[in-house]
Order: structure tokens, then sequence, then C-alpha cells
């Protein structure tokens, strides 16, 4: 097991039990940690944490590794798919602020409001904050297609 960064947020998401007890943690699968984001702007948005070691980009990988990453990725992607029938997945593999490989996972459909039809980065829109009950109630209408 290579290391993780003690300053990094995700390092410390996934290195500890913590996590298991937050009301947004879905699943560990083989070489990463499914987490609902906390800003529900799009119901089912999902962060899917590389979880063996800090690393910041998908050619730092093994091919092992990768394969494995990319396979956790299409997952939870068609789980989240399966249960909110979306218009269109979005992927993004940004790390700029959280410099730790991590994929982001978002539903759109084609009812989102305007300010949300391009890449929701850089946007100005609230943030959608639920109850601890909320967040659970997606993460196991997710959990039930996750294979």
């Amino acid at each position: 097991m290579k290391e993780h960064k003690s300053e990094c947020v995700f390092c410390k998401d996934i290195d500890t039990s913590f996590k298991r007890k937050r009301p947004q943690w879905i699943a560990d699968l083989q070489v990463s940690t499914a987490i609902l984001c906390t800003n529900q702007i799009c119901r089912g948005y999902t962060i899917l944490i590389y979880n063996k070691a800090h690393i910041t980009e998908l050619f730092q990988l093994e091919r092992e590794d990768r394969i494995a990453y990319s396979e956790d990725l299409v997952n939870v992607a068609k789980a989240i798919y399966d249960a909110y029938h979306p218009h269109k997945m979005n992927y993004e593999l940004l790390g700029n602020i959280l410099p730790h490989l991590h994929w982001h996972i978002i539903p759109r459909l084609k009812t989102d409001p305007i300010e949300l039809h391009w890449p929701i980065w850089g946007k100005d829109y609230a943030e959608v904050k639920l109850s601890d009950d909320q967040y659970r109630e997606i993460v196991e209408e997710i959990r039930m297609y996750l294979s």
C-alpha cells in the first residue's frame, strides 16, 4: 500500500473509518471510494476518489489500477444512470483545487436550469445542501443498482 498524504482532504476521508459513518458514503470499490457530493445541484452527483494512495494523475497509475479505476467509474456511473435515467452523464477529472485523483460523475437532465446546461464549474448558483436523511435516501437509491 502506498502512502496517503496527511494534508490531503481526500486521503484523510478515505484513510479513516469515519467515512462509513458519513451519510454521503456510497461504497468502497476495487481501487476507489464513491461518495455523494455534498452539493446535490444535480441529484446523484457523486465523487469517485482513488483510494490506494495519494495520486494526482491518471498516468501515475499502474495499468492494473488504471483498468480497475475505469471499471469502478463505469459501475458507479451505470448505477446512477439506472437510478435516475438522466438525459446525459457528465464526467469531470480536474484536480486543480483538490489535487488527488477523483472523478466527478454528474447526471444531467433536460430540465436542469439553464445555468447548468454548460459544465457546472465557475457558475454562480446556489449550492444544494441536504439533510443527512436526504443524503442517505440518494445513497440507497444508487446502491440498489451498484453491482
